[in-house]
């Protein structure tokens, strides 16, 4: 082999090593998506399992302060696309009301085709408490007679 196609070869590599590097470095920056909910942690714990089964997730861990679930891996435009692993942990925040991080782990393989899923859960648990009965239900009215 020439020297030219050695050289070439060699920075060809080193690029794709410090891409994988920065690549690395960003997604361990990523913290997640957090918020806090004005629900008890039961019915945010519920809304959880449901966003992340809206998203196409199959739920893999299902604990009354977490929920994780993993989406199926897809062929298509980009190799590796799907198989994502979202994770919900759930924090009591006092008052009724709870603490969320939302995370979406990547695989190595698949980065270019993954899709980061934080925000998508959090709308969809919004979505779903925003339906759910209120924490102090409120009662009715007795009929008079």
């Amino acid at each position: 082999m020439s020297r030219l196609k050695c050289r070439a070869a060699g920075a060809l590599f080193l690029s794709a090593v410090l891409a994988l590097l920065h690549t690395g470095v960003a997604a361990a920056a990523d913290h997640g998506v957090r918020a806090t909910l004005d629900h008890p942690i039961e019915v945010a714990q519920k809304a959880a399992v449901n966003a992340l089964t809206v998203i196409g997730c199959t739920i893999k861990k299902e604990d009354p302060t977490y929920v994780e679930g993993k989406r199926e891996h897809k062929v298509g435009v980009f190799v590796g696309s799907g198989g994502e692993t979202v994770s919900v942990t759930l924090t009591p925040a006092g008052d009724g009301k709870v603490s969320v991080n939302i995370r979406t782990k990547k695989t190595f393989v698949g980065m270019a085709g993954q899709k980061n899923w934080d925000q998508p859960v959090l709308d969809e648990m919004m979505k779903s408490l925003a339906a759910a009965p209120s924490a102090t239900p409120t009662q009715a009215p007795s009929p008079s007679t």
